[in-house]
């Protein structure tokens, strides 16, 4: 009889984030950032006369200031992932967060002597959009590097959670900085413009020596595959498919945020008629409760922690924004401007935070930079397109109603092509096969936590038996969202409900009857084994409902298999709910495994019995793995 072969270990978990210290220092230094921004935000719309009495098109000013500042996005980016995978990228993040602090503090100054109200005279306006190209040039330079680092200090498998924290903390961060913004800078007292720009320049100082003590891992180099230069980079963001629909996403999205968070002075002047002071407490509010929903976004973001059919929640969640952004324009409530703009913040960052990791997990290290730095440029030119658009865009404050409206609908047309296009297509046969696959395997990664081991000992064709311990009615959606290929289930004919025949007639399971037939059935199994087909089997014949023992095996298996030629996959499940309601082994969350062992065949001499015992040892085995 044939040894049992090694299997391969489920991974070992890796320590909590919070126990990274290079993690705590990125997410510190990030967050005081994101407070400094604001600061510099809040203070140029003051000073510009974007809030003062009588404003006409507060929308307009508040785009100018988007321009300036992400104006050199369009300029640096290249430069900056250039920079980013040459220089050591935790110097170039203190670099630009100290270059920023002292803009600020150049800023403070030049306004020390300034009385009376906060906006400053037309002409004096260029110097208020020059020290917004300063902060944005190195904020151009800041973003990549930081988007490139990431991977060094967070492990692979916690990098979707890694972002999602960073950005949380980001979040979390601009909005304190507005609302605090809102109550120190007064559109009457030009004092209180001073004291905005000296705390975001504090902020900016001294968190920006903390990057100084990350410690990002080394990666090798790939001597060979490096580019270098940036138009090398260019051509390998053309010839990967997935990135350039991935920057495309980005570009979507972005696009939509500028256009979002311009809007809501229009949307609150047109819909509520709030002016000064009123509409700066208003504005500060509306933003800090999409802040709010971005948060929530990321917590969900979080819970998932999966880059696996991520695709699908990212296109739902862009249509889920539309929905969100329709009743924000359209509905002149403020319950309902607070409600949506909540909605779009979560939905919005869900998208976000799905297409930066995607995006970092399929670029190779040594060009990370690069591509982030092409990745950002893109974004940013739509970014500042829009801004710009809506600048010059005459009666701002009522027209940008109307072009939100036209956005939401795009977001939702889509959303919806775009998840309906995904989940139709895949490596099963035919469209609801393939629907069927990836719904699958989304609840198994997020609800079940599932962990797939060993995927690469099933063969990519040719005949294959998976045989698998019973533990409960989720085995067959567990087996199934770990592999690329269909599996033809065995199951008995009384487990095949009326309800589920969409299920059935995608899938074609083979049923047996516990009352007779199963010879003529087991037929079937050869057949479907012999014309290349993967089928999958328990050979115990029964569920491990009190305990996760392996039973008795029934001997059909060894006859199967020695008639049918096949491979065989021995496959181990653990972590399932163990209870006896096969409606809980489907909804009560778990966090489930699924081992696949190493493929082989049975010896051309082994009788069927020989064949059961040695599959049996096998499995026990691989179950020795999860002890």
């Amino acid at each position: 009889m044939p040894t049992a072969a090694e299997p391969t270990a489920p991974r070992q978990p890796s320590a909590p984030l919070w126990r990274n210290l290079s993690f705590t220092l990125m997410w510190t230094s990030t967050a005081a950032s994101g407070f400094g921004d604001r600061m510099i935000m809040l203070a140029a719309l003051a000073l510009l006369g974007g809030l003062a009495q009588g404003t006409t098109d507060s929308t307009a000013i508040q785009a100018s200031t988007q321009v300036f500042f992400f104006l050199p996005y369009i300029l640096f980016s290249l430069p900056a992932g250039w920079l980013a995978d040459h220089l050591p990228r935790k110097w170039l993040l203190l670099t630009c967060d100290e270059m920023r602090g002292l803009i600020l503090l150049l800023s403070f100054f030049a306004i020390a002597q300034a009385t009376g109200p906060a906006d400053i005279a037309d002409n004096q306006h260029w110097k208020v959009y020059l020290a917004l190209l300063a902060i944005g040039s190195f904020a151009s330079i800041f973003n990549p590097t930081r988007n490139a680092i990431i991977p060094q200090i967070v492990p692979t498998r916690q990098l979707q959670s890694g972002n999602a924290v960073i950005l949380v903390i980001n979040v979390v961060a601009s909005m304190v900085g507005i609302v605090i913004g809102g109550r120190i800078i007064n559109v009457d007292e030009a004092t209180s413009v001073r004291t905005g720009l000296m705390m975001g320049a504090l902020f900016y100082l001294i968190s920006g020596t903390f990057f100084a003590f990350l410690r990002p891992t080394r990666t090798a180099v790939v001597k060979d595959a490096q580019p270098r230069s940036l138009w090398q980079a260019a051509i390998y963001v053309s010839k990967h498919r997935r990135v350039i629909s991935l920057i495309a996403l980005g570009v979507l999205v972005w696009a939509s945020a500028a256009a979002v968070s311009s809007g809501i002075l229009g949307v609150v002047k047109s819909h509520h008629g709030l002016e000064q002071n009123e509409l700066m407490w208003a504005y500060t509010q509306i933003n800090a409760t999409l802040g709010i929903g971005l948060l929530a976004g990321a917590v969900i973001v979080v819970f998932v922690n999966t880059r696996k059919e991520s695709s699908a929640l990212s296109l739902s969640s862009l249509a889920a924004v539309g929905i969100c952004l329709l009743l924000f324009v359209l509905v002149p409530w403020m319950p309902m401007t607070y409600a949506a703009a909540f909605g779009i913040g979560l939905f919005g960052n869900i998208v976000i935070i799905n297409v930066l990791t995607l995006l970092q997990s399929v670029t190779p290290n040594y060009m990370r930079g690069r591509v982030m730095g092409i990745n950002s440029m893109v974004n940013t030119i739509f970014s500042v397109m829009t801004y710009f658009a809506i600048w010059r865009l005459p009666s701002a404050d009522t027209n940008i109603i109307y072009a939100l409206y036209a956005l939401g609908g795009l977001l939702i047309l889509v959303g919806s092509i775009g998840l309906f296009l995904y989940l139709s297509h895949g490596p099963m046969p035919n469209r609801t096969a393939n629907m069927i696959y990836r719904l699958d395997r989304l609840f198994c990664l997020v609800w079940h936590r599932l962990e797939i081991v060993g995927r690469h000992h099933v063969p990519n064709s040719g005949p294959v038996i998976l045989a698998a311990n019973h533990t409960t009615a989720l085995d067959p959606f567990i087996m199934q969202a770990g592999t690329r290929r269909t599996v033809r289930w065995v199951m008995l004919t009384q487990y095949r409900f009326r309800l589920a025949w969409p299920i059935w007639r995608a899938i074609e399971p083979i049923a047996l009857d516990r009352n007779g037939g199963d010879i003529s059935k087991l037929r079937q199994v050869v057949d479907a084994l012999k014309q290349g087909e993967m089928v999958g089997l328990f050979p115990e014949g029964g569920l491990q409902r009190s305990q996760r023992e392996l039973g008795p095996m029934e001997p059909g298996i060894g006859m199967i298999a020695k008639r049918s030629g096949a491979t065989i996959v021995p496959v181990w499940i653990h972590g399932t709910p163990l209870c006896d309601s096969m409606i809980r082994h489907l909804l009560q969350p778990s966090r489930s495994t699924v081992i696949f062992g190493e493929s082989y065949k049975p010896g051309p001499k082994d009788d069927p019995k020989q064949i059961t015992d040695d599959l049996r040892s096998r499995l026990l085995a691989l179950a020795k793995q999860t002890t």
